[in-house]
Formats: structure tokens, C-alpha cells, sequence
């Protein structure tokens, strides 16, 4: 049943949800909040989207460095937001320490590089055609082998961890299932939000919320080019949220920080959700999915995220053993698992897993790389 109403078509309802957003504070969302006993750099890494496209485009983002010889010494989480997101997604400044997976995964000793991938934030605007799933993995390729070579903020890092929510994930999904050279391949997947089988009336539903940004109130003066699409006002409560786990203010300020998508990238992600894809990932993969994500999850159709073991049963026939899966069932929680109030629940999860991967059982792998179940 859903618990959120529909949403809003008149001209005066959208005025008033454009009016309470606008009391948010801009300022209280802008910045990257920067966790405690570590040492965070903004960085400015150029990338190409092909290999026959030679311009080159600009990708921002936070690196937050740990000493932790077992863990941030060597090992990095790239973060990579989903669709209408930038890299806030994973570093709220709204009660960091309840919500930003950057403040959790330092204060176990990781590093972090937390970005914004190309047509969102700070980082460049190339066309929107060009912006599709394939062009988006070859970006994250190259920030992947600049982390091994130290080109990132001068420290050469042996492990990559690739994170990603929903689009993030989809990303990160065609990198490691395609791509042959390693180097340009994370050791680790985390895929949050994102399953191959969505539950369609709530896709068609995030469909049409998806306008022109250049038309938003919260965008429009931004200059986004044709194609750059965002999600109408006060729909992303009912799309992203689920309510009872969520808390109202966060949802306000997502509302007014809101970033963009495009249609390349809706058009091309419908192709990665195929077995061929995920059969050639070849590095453990975690997957984190809200029990209430409305875009995944539906329990009368079959599609259950009510627990870790039936996200796996959903999910294993399209990987290979060398996946090593795992998955992890977050409690009342909906679609944008880092903006509800059980975040730390998946943090806590995605962090035991590397732990165990990297330093408890590391000794332990089997042939395919799996560590003990």
C-alpha cells in the first residue's frame, strides 16, 4: 500500500511545495561536512567519456584519507550517488554523524572518495546524449586506476572499493562485469538500491516525476542544458522515502538540493539490468537494499527485500560464484537508504563485510575468492 500521496498535478499545489522548500536553508546543505580524526581535500580529476572522445571533462569530489594500515592505509570506498543525486547523497550535512556514510566509514579507518560524477554538482556538464551508463563507467575506470597510481590526493591506494546507490550501482555494475583490464576495476562492490528485477508501476511512477531541469524553480537559474532532466517538486517523499523510517526535515532538504539526471542515462541503465552483464563480475559484491524500496522491492509480485537471504535468492542466478554475494535486508527503510533513519544499520553491515573481506578472514578465501559464510 502506499504510504505517501500521490503526486501533487495542480499549478497551486506545486507554488506551495515550491514555497516550503524555499524556507530551507541553502547554506546548511552546501559544503562537504568534514568527519573528525581524518583529512579530507577537494580534488579536480579530468577524465574523457570514451576512448575515441578525447574532451576533456572535470569530475569533483571529497578525498578523506585514513592512516589505518589495515583498512584507509590501503583500502578506498569511491562513492558514486544515484539519479537526481551528487555526492551529499553519501555526506549530508544534516546530522552527519546519523546519517553520512563518509563520517562511518572513516571512523572504522577507511578512506574515502566521495564524487560527483559527470552532469551533477560540481563536476562538468557534457551533452546529455553523450551522458549514458557505458560513458559514466569509463569515467569511474579512470578514477580507479588514478587511485591505484596515487594521482588522487598522492596516495596509492591497493584496493578499491566500488560504492554505489541505485545509478551509482548500475554504474558500477557495467564497469566490473565488462571491462578486462583490472586495473580500471574495483576489488569490492557495494551496490545499494538496485536489483535486476524493479517492481514496474513505481519505475513508470519515478518516470513521470522526471521533467526539464531548466524548468525546476530549484534549477533552472543553474543554465543546465537541454536533456538534463530532475524530479518535479515534492515528489521524491513518496518515490525515495519511506515514511515512518524517514524524518521529514531530511526529506525538505533533499527536496531543496536536489540534483539531475538524463534521459541517455535512463534510456542506457535498462540494458545493464541483464544477466550477461553481472555473469562477468569477478569481485565479491554486496548488495544493500531498503525493505520498504518501493522501486525494487514488492512483496505481493514476488519481489521481496525482507531479508538478507531473500535478496540473495532474487539476485543470485545472475551472478557467478567469483560474486561471492551477499546481501543485507535494511529495516524500515525505503529506496535512498542513506537519508533514513536506519543508514547506520547498512553502514555498519557494508563495514563487517570489508573487515572480514580484508583482515578476518582473508587467510580464509576459498577458490573463488569467497570468504567463509
Amino acid at each position: 500500500m502506499k504510504r505517501w500521496a500521490a503526486i501533487p498535478t495542480s499549478l497551486a499545489t506545486v507554488t506551495f511545495m515550491v514555497a516550503a522548500i524555499a524556507t530551507i536553508d541553502p547554506q546548511a546543505a552546501f559544503g562537504d561536512p568534514v568527519p573528525p580524526y581524518s583529512s579530507c581535500s577537494d580534488q579536480s580529476v579530468t577524465v574523457t567519456l570514451s576512448p575515441t572522445d578525447p574532451t576533456p571533462y572535470t569530475m569533483s569530489g571529497q578525498l578523506c584519507l585514513q592512516p589505518d594500515e589495515l583498512r584507509g592505509g590501503r583500502a578506498v570506498m569511491l562513492m558514486i550517488s544515484g539519479l537526481t543525486y551528487d555526492r551529499s547523497y553519501f555526506n549530508t550535512s544534516q546530522e552527519p554523524y546519523t546519517y553520512s556514510w563518509v563520517y562511518s566509514a572513516t571512523t572504522r579507518g577507511y578512506s574515502t572518495f566521495n564524487i560527483d560524477r559527470l552532469g551533477v554538482g560540481q563536476s562538468s556538464r557534457p551533452p546529455a546524449d553523450q551522458l549514458t551508463i557505458q560513458n559514466q563507467a569509463h569515467t569511474i575506470a579512470q578514477i580507479v586506476q588514478k587511485l591505484r597510481a596515487g594521482e588522487i590526493g598522492g596516495r596509492a591506494f591497493s584496493i578499491v572499493v566500488g560504492v554505489g546507490h541505485s545509478l551509482g550501482a548500475c554504474i558500477l555494475q557495467y564497469l566490473a562485469g565488462t571491462y578486462t583490464d583490472a586495473t580500471a576495476v574495483p576489488d569490492y562492490l557495494v551496490l545499494s538500491a538496485w536489483l535486476h528485477d524493479g517492481y514496474l508501476p513505481e519505475i513508470i511512477t519515478l518516470g513521470a516525476s522526471l521533467y526539464p531541469a531548466s524548468s525546476d524553480p530549484v534549477l533552472a537559474a543553474s543554465g543546465y542544458p537541454d536533456g538534463y532532466l530532475t524530479t518535479l517538486p515534492d515528489t521524491r517523499g513518496p518515490i525515495f522515502y519511506h515514511a515512518t523510517g524517514a524524518d521529514s526535515s531530511l526529506i525538505a532538504l533533499d527536496e531543496a538540493t536536489k540534483q539531475t539526471g538524463t534521459g541517455a542515462e535512463r534510456e542506457t541503465l535498462i540494458a545493464i539490468r541483464a544477466s550477461d552483464v553481472t555473469a562477468g563480475i569477478t569481485v565479491p559484491v554486496a548488495l544493500s537494499v531498503g525493505q520498504y524500496d518501493d522501486l525494487q522491492c514488492n512483496e505481493a509480485s514476488g519481489l521481496s527485500c525482507a531479508s538478507g537471504a531473500a535478496i540473495e535468492a532474487r539476485e543470485a542466478p545472475y551472478y557467478g560464484a567469483q560474486a561471492c554475494l551477499t546481501g543485507f535486508s535494511v529495516p524500515d527503510t525505503g529506496h535512498s537508504v542513506a537519508l533514513h533513519r536506519k543508514a547506520l544499520d547498512s553502514y555498519n553491515f557494508v563495514h563487517t563485510w570489508l573487515d572480514d573481506n580484508l583482515i578476518n578472514f582473508a587467510s580464509q578465501k576459498d577458490a573463488n575468492g569467497c570468504i567463509p559464510s
